[in-house]
């Protein structure tokens, strides 16, 4: 006899499409992972969000060492979810108009907090996303300027930019590892994870006093992941 199949029960909400109404309650949520995905490369700040400003068209997050500049117009849709892992995990999820993710930004005090910081701002229930596809790791981590800047042991600023959002943190890099197929910078408030076989090669430039390695693809293009260090 054939079990009969059930839909999994979906969490996931959209917002109103309200984008800054909508960032301008992140701090209140308090601990959370705020990360951005390159083409390959997903760099995460880890911690609370202080402030959120209005900049000319632009929604500015800032938190230790961590700035996220959001294009207001850029956004879509604004979804709420959850995941499961040890606790109940839920996330904003930001999308553009193509269906992109923009950024993801998981909290890590709790449901009833994020509950609280949202309270008041209409959901409409959506159906649960499908799983995302996650392309296997390359053979080469790639890892020279970020193996060089933890060995200089100077402040580098790391910044992901992709369409809708431009996401930085700067510090002092002290573990870079290869492991499981990912090349990590781990940091008390910043993770980066490259997979290997996305960054070919890094593209050296001097601008405005800095040393500047931007990520290169094998086809030659930028991932939007890069490097600067003071010359």
């Amino acid at each position: 006899m054939t079990e009969p199949v059930t839909e999994p029960v979906s969490h996931r909400q959209a917002l109103a499409l309200d984008p800054f109404a909508v960032l301008s309650r992140v701090p209140a949520i308090g601990n959370m992972i705020l990360g951005v995905r390159a083409d390959g490369a997903l760099l995460e700040g880890l911690g609370a969000i202080d402030s959120v400003e209005l900049d000319n068209g632009f929604a500015v997050l800032r938190g230790p060492a961590r700035e996220t500049r959001f294009e207001l117009a850029a956004i879509a849709k604004i979804v709420t979810d959850q995941m499961v892992m040890k606790n109940v995990l839920p996330f904003i999820e930001i999308f553009d108009a193509d269906g992109n993710t923009i950024a993801k930004m998981t909290a890590l005090d709790g449901l009833e907090r994020f509950d609280a910081a949202l309270e008041g701002l209409a959901r409409t229930p959506l159906d649960a996303a499908p799983p995302a596809a996650r392309p296997g790791p390359g053979d080469g981590p790639a890892d020279g300027p970020l193996k060089a800047a933890e060995a200089a042991g100077k402040p580098v600023t790391l910044k992901a930019v992709k369409h809708g959002v431009e996401h930085r943190w700067t510090g002092t890099l002290t573990s870079v590892s290869f492991s499981h197929g990912f090349l990590n910078a781990m940091e008390a408030d910043m993770h980066l994870h490259i997979r290997a076989g996305a960054i070919a090669s890094w593209r050296e430039e001097s601008v405005d006093g800095l040393t500047v390695f931007s990520a290169i693809d094998g086809n030659g293009k930028a991932i939007g992941l890069s490097l600067s260090i003071e010359a």
